[in-house]
């Protein structure tokens, strides 16, 4: 089996250029470093072939501590480089329905971009130790490496490829919601040990090699769905003799990748052939990772279909507390206001009564309507519990709103006045009755 004499990854039967680093096979001519489009109908083959240790590197426990820190950097690139890789991509969605594969220079740029993500995202799961910069071409030393056929598509599943990727996407929330405990214990153990618990490794692993495969699925980069080898692609041997630290690496990596060692050999390699030897893209994990594996997955769509059910005790009583505040602002606010208005519309008499109770309700309705204006605003901060309560005492306060607005415009005295004195004051009376129900769901 042929390997790149640069970087040390497998090549396949007609390539051209190294689908990692880039780097000219020996004797071939080409005018793109890019895979040649395979002959296979429709990729029926194609794979997106991530290459990882699956061994814990060890790290200094201070980056693991300050590791969200150190890749928020790499996270504020990664969104420009999506940014821009969305407009590719829906250029390539229209490349791809006239002639059935995604042009070169798209390919190119699609996958620079799946390799910005894969170092980004290995970083900030503590599956690689070192900072990998922003690096948008393959290097040889590459924590993680990315290899993509690049195959013809067909062109209904690229018209129809939004869809198509739906339950791929859901089970791609359920994981990430669903690694997030993992990750937890992942930290912790990092910073008190320097190094990932192997099952935890893998699991995380597993996780990010399905998150790429879905992201070259929905980039056009593949026509195949990211569901092969969500499990690892085998069940890793389990060591009748255990070795020492560096031999278990080597032994990993070898076996992964099916590398042709001399029979011969010593078991154990040098340290110099351990960095110098590919990163496996055939991944044989434990079984204790498939199992959390399948634990994440479980326990994210759970978390996805219930968290909407189950508030968090604090932070509902900080909702209490802001809403309680507002709500009780604002009627004392209204009952102010509409005490004043009562008193300026009894002193109206004579000749100009009807402009006299104009200007009070001009007075008035302005600060009414700030009061329903500032419920509306403040109700991110009302909870689910009490929100239809809420709601209903700021219904009753745009009825007085609308009362005084009456008032404010009416060329019929005798009509104005009834609504001075019978509907305002029976609307107030809604709003008080209507106070209390919201501040006693208010927990008041």
């Amino acid at each position: 089996m042929p390997y790149c004499t640069n970087c040390g990854t497998e090549e396949r039967e007609g390539q051209q250029f190294c689908g990692v680093c880039g780097t000219r096979k020996p004797g071939s001519f080409g005018a793109t470093p890019m895979p040649a489009l395979s002959s296979a109908e429709y990729g029926s083959g194609a794979e997106v072939r991530v290459g990882i240790s699956l061994v814990p590197p060890r790290q200094s426990r201070w980056s693991v501590f300050l590791r969200g820190f150190l890749a928020l950097p790499l996270y504020v690139v990664y969104i420009g480089v999506g940014f821009a890789a969305f407009f590719v991509t829906v250029v390539a969605w229209f490349c791809a329905l006239f002639i059935g594969r995604v042009p070169d220079g798209q390919q190119q740029f699609l996958t620079k971009a799946l390799r910005v993500y894969a170092n980004v995202i290995s970083y900030g799961y503590l599956l690689s130790g070192r900072w990998p910069g922003i690096t948008f071409n393959a290097k040889p030393g590459d924590q993680v490496t990315v290899d993509i056929d690049h195959v013809g598509l067909r062109r209904w599943s690229v018209f129809f490829r939004l869809f198509l990727g739906v339950p791929a996407t859901l089970v791609s929330v359920a994981l990430n919601l669903g690694s997030y405990p993992l990750l937890l214990v992942a930290w912790v153990w990092g910073v008190l040990a320097g190094r990932e618990p192997r099952s935890i490794h893998q699991a995380l692993a597993l996780v990010l090699r399905y998150q790429l495969r879905l992201q070259a699925y929905s980039t056009l980069l593949t026509p195949t769905q990211p569901f092969r080898g969500f499990l690892g692609d085998g069940v890793e041997p389990s060591m009748k003799t255990s070795g020492s630290a560096e031999a278990t690496p080597a032994a990993t990596i070898s076996d992964a990748n099916s590398s042709p060692l001399d029979p011969a050999a010593p078991q154990r390699l040098s340290t110099s052939t351990v960095m110098t030897a590919p990163l496996p893209t055939r991944w044989l994990v434990t079984r204790a990772a498939r199992v959390l594996m399948v634990l994440a997955l479980v326990a994210g769509a759970l978390l996805y279909f219930l968290t909407p059910s189950f508030e968090n005790p604090l932070i509902v009583r900080m909702q209490d507390f802001i809403s309680r505040g507002v709500v009780t602002t604002s009627h004392t606010t209204t009952v102010n206001v509409m005490l004043r208005f009562e008193t300026s519309t009894s002193a109206c008499r004579g000749t100009y009564m009807l402009e006299c109770q104009q200007r009070a309700a001009t007075l008035a309705i302005s600060h009414v309507s700030d009061q329903s204006a500032l419920l509306l605003s403040n109700n991110i901060f009302i909870p689910t519990n009490a929100l239809t309560s809420v709601k209903k005492y700021e219904s009753a306060i745009d009825e007085l709103e609308n009362e005084l607005f009456t008032v404010q415009t009416s060329s019929s005295l005798p009509s104005q006045t009834r609504v001075v004195r019978a509907d305002i004051p029976a609307t107030l009376a809604l709003v008080n009755r209507d106070f209390l129900l919201a501040k006693a769901r208010l927990g008041a």
